[in-house]
């Protein structure tokens, strides 16, 4: 494949020299754009994997757009900076580790992407305090606009490029990647995953040399030797769960030496899929194993898009519900949870790619999955279910969509967190997310790939890896529409609206 690399990945980065003890602050900056990252690191009790809190705010400064709660970008671009710096700890982090990240300046229409500027100037701030096991990050986005590939493409760019794929990395291994695509064939994105560590890690060298210039070794010291408790899960006390995680540790060498799993599957065996369209008006039932889930799709008049902030309007609107029962959890539901939110837009990325254009379906589009049972892959099993709801709803969508969430089990690695012995699993349950150190969702149609998103764990992947369990990830999601194809008789004709009738 010829590329045509159209914009390099230069970057300005600048640091407050006002520095306190637990203190630090990083700028990224270009023409459009300037991002600030502010990290402190306080002294608290363990508190499992919540150490980390991350806060992304677009601040607006005329009086029309105040408001003190997040919108849902903010949120998503909160846990975009989460997944790409976590796997940097070490499991159990004794400490309290915020991050603050303000968009001080902006041209939303034209150059600025204030998402991978936050996530460089978060890196370069964390290298100076040196609590983290690896780092710094490189990271990337890649586009592509009439067979040219484009790399930090602008906003414009982005919604007319075939592909938006952002990659974080470390010069060895992934951390994170996100992709939104109109079916791209797998072998196209293993070429362009190749092609983005190859790009990323130009971004690396400016954090280097800003953490020899900056760095605080002694302050830093004082925080983790003053902690009782500075040291990986794995070897913790009882006290702190130890035991949990040596039996986790056990069970999953079990599967990675037996081959076969808990429920009695293959490693690459998907759970019996059951679909029933027509449920409700416009919905379907779907169930993975022990997960099921309730999809709805409401088709709406053409003026009823959504319009987020200042952004166009959307071509389709998901809401995903993750209530307490659906794990067993008796709780109060105040407000949506982040999880909630970062899900739904795997979703709503996942189905972009097949939703007709606003020409051949001017009609606004609303997505409704509700989980009634999770055991895992909870995100993917809706997109196999919104997929079929929008069929019976009358949306001619180009073609159906299936998701399927790949993992990843090791019983040993080595000090620097580098994987030895591991096992890819196909259609994880809930206990193999849990233990495992990756949590890969992959979504698309027989054409191709429409999204995918990579958590890493405490264990660093090369891209190696990703790209094996990738080739699994495609395989297991066209089984999945074998089943899906066969509880879809009929596309029904969208009633009411496509009649041409208003209120």
């Amino acid at each position: 494949m010829a590329f045509s690399i159209l914009r390099s990945c230069v970057k300005s980065i600048g640091v407050s020299r006002q520095l306190l003890v637990l203190e630090s602050k990083a700028t990224c900056l270009e023409p459009h754009a300037l991002v600030r990252s502010n990290i402190i690191v306080s002294h608290n009790e363990y508190k499992d994997d919540n150490f980390l809190q991350v806060y992304y705010d677009e601040t607006r400064y005329g009086e029309r757009w105040r408001s003190h709660d997040p919108t849902d970008r903010e949120i998503i671009c909160s846990l975009l900076i989460d997944r790409s710096i976590r796997p940097l700890f070490t499991a159990g982090f004794p400490a309290n580790v915020t991050v603050n990240v303000c968009v001080l300046k902006t041209n939303w229409r034209h150059e600025a992407d204030a998402e991978l500027m936050a996530i460089i100037a978060t890196s370069a701030a964390l290298m100076k305090l040196n609590i983290t096991r690896a780092g710094p990050i490189g990271v990337i986005r890649i586009g592509r606009i009439n067979e040219n590939i484009i790399i930090n493409p602008t906003v414009d760019e982005q919604r007319r490029s075939d592909f938006n794929l952002l990659y974080v990395c470390t010069r060895q291994n992934t951390i994170m990647v996100d992709l939104v695509a109109s079916e791209i064939p797998e072998s196209d994105l293993a070429t362009n995953l190749k092609l983005a560590q190859l790009e990323a890690v130009k971004c690396i060298d400016s954090q280097v040399k800003l953490r020899e210039r900056y760095q605080r070794d002694k302050k830093v010291k004082l925080l983790t030797s003053n902690s009782k408790n500075f040291q990986d899960t794995r070897t913790q006390s009882s006290n702190h769960g130890g035991g949990e995680v040596a039996v986790g540790q056990s069970q999953c060498a079990e599967i990675i030496s037996d081959v076969y799993r808990f429920d009695g599957r293959s490693i690459h065996q998907i759970r019996p899929v059951h679909c029933e369209a027509g449920y409700l008006h416009g919905s379907s039932l779907i169930s993975c194993g022990e997960t099921q889930v309730l999809c709805t799709a409401t088709i709406g008049k053409p003026g009823e898009t959504q319009s987020v902030d200042v952004l166009p309007r959307k071509r389709i609107i998901v809401d995903y519900e993750f209530p307490p029962f659906c794990t067993n959890h008796a709780v109060d539901i105040f407000c949506r949870r982040w999880r909630e939110i970062g899900d739904g837009m795997f979703i709503e990325k996942a189905l972009l790619g097949v939703i007709p254009s606003h020409r051949d379906f001017p009609y606004a589009i609303h997505l409704n999955s509700t989980v009634l049972a999770s055991d895992g892959s909870s995100s993917t099993t809706s997109v196999c279910g919104g997929s079929i709801a929008l069929t019976d709803a009358g949306v001619p969508i180009k073609s159906h969509v299936a998701g399927v969430s790949i993992g990843l089990l090791t019983d040993d690695e080595t000090s620097n967190g580098q994987l030895e012995n591991y096992r890819i699993i196909t259609d994880t349950s809930g206990f193999e997310i849990e233990k495992g150190e990756m949590d890969f969702k992959i979504a698309g149609t027989r054409n191709g790939i429409t999204a995918i998103q990579l958590d890493v764990k405490s264990t660093l992947l090369s891209l190696d890896v990703i790209i094996e369990a990738l080739k699994y990830g495609c395989q297991a999601h066209l089984q999945i529409l074998d089943h899906m194809e066969i509880a879809i008789n009929s596309t029904k004709e969208t009633s009411y609206y496509k009649k041409g009738k208003e209120d």
